[in-house]
């Protein structure tokens, strides 16, 4: 009788077992943006990309990078949906800038090549099948914006020529930042006041990268906010300004830019020494200002096509 008891238990214990697994692999719908669902798979998915990306993330609570992870897909989502509405995904054919922005990937990584990205992803579960896809997606939105918005972007070459002639003394010592960032929004003086509070808590607490991973609005946010090299002259007056007293590891107060605000981290400060082409260097200066004007349009955009899509 006592066996036949304990084997009853068994296998209710099983069934249990079996139950919660079930559960556990069930698919979820969390959020529907218009006809577009997102599940709790693409969000495990999603998180697995964004920590592949930085692995600072990992010392996040898992609410926290599971609500990173659901930011990061909706605005995918907002923007697939505007994409399509311009383009015919199917006819998409600039792979080459494709696998530059692999490359871009992996070399921040300290990766050596592509198949060396590959074996690091599937350590995260990750393919690079659909992190060419995520590329793709970005492509085609930047390549939106530059259609609709190439026509307002304004660059003064005169202005940037003057600015290189002006610092011609010190052309030959260079101060080159390696820096990251953190760019956001606020409506008023309250708003900011509140966000930099927080944004300041969580930089104690996780760390700068972590704080643009679950803070930023740039699309530098998936690296932790890294944006590389950039040399002093290409930098505004405002930025270097607030960067010429700062040691590595420092970082700014906030640094009023177009409809946001811009906070930068010196992950590293040097002076170099080399010659340096003008023709080079304005290129140089006018394709980061061309970058920084279009990343405010493509934010400004987001923002109009985000108040008209529904959101469950």
């Amino acid at each position: 009788m006592i066996k036949k008891y304990f084997f009853y238990i068994i296998i209710l214990i099983s069934i249990i077992f079996v139950q919660n697994v079930k559960a556990s692999n069930e698919i979820k719908i969390i959020f529907k943006i218009n006809n577009e669902i997102i599940t709790n798979q693409d969000i495990i998915n999603e998180s697995n990309y964004l920590i592949s990306l930085n692995n600072q993330l990992q010392e996040l609570s898992k609410k926290e990078i599971t609500k990173i992870a659901e930011e990061s897909l909706i605005r995918e989502k907002i923007k697939l949906k505007e994409i399509k509405r311009n383009f015919n995904i199917q006819n998409f054919n600039d792979n080459s800038l494709v696998e530059r922005i692999i490359k871009d990937f992996y070399t921040k990584l300290n990766l050596n090549n592509k198949k060396d990205f590959e074996i690091y992803l599937k350590q995260y579960d990750v393919s690079i099948a659909g992190v060419i896809e995520k590329i793709k997606i970005e492509v085609m939105w930047n390549k939106m914006i530059a259609n609709r918005f190439s026509n307002q972007i304004n660059i003064n070459e005169d202005e940037l020529k003057k600015k290189i002639l002006d610092e011609e003394l010190n052309i030959q010592n260079v101060v080159e930042f390696d820096l990251a960032e953190i760019v956001f929004q606020a409506n008023n003086q309250n708003e900011l006041n509140s966000i930099l509070s927080e944004i300041e808590m969580n930089i104690k607490t996780i760390g700068f990268n972590s704080a643009a991973n679950k803070f930023s609005i740039s699309s530098s946010a998936k690296f932790g906010g890294k944006i590389g090299k950039i040399k002093e002259s290409q930098l505004s007056k405002n930025i270097k300004n607030e960067l010429k007293d700062l040691t590595e590891g420092q970082y700014t107060r906030p640094i009023k830019v177009g409809n946001g605000f811009l906070i930068l981290l010196i992950n590293k400060k040097e002076i170099i020494k080399s010659e340096i082409d003008k023709q080079k260097l304005l290129k140089e200066m006018v394709d980061f200002e061309r970058n920084n004007q279009f990343e405010r349009f493509s934010q400004i955009y987001y923002n109009k096509i985000k108040l008209d899509t529904e959101i469950k």
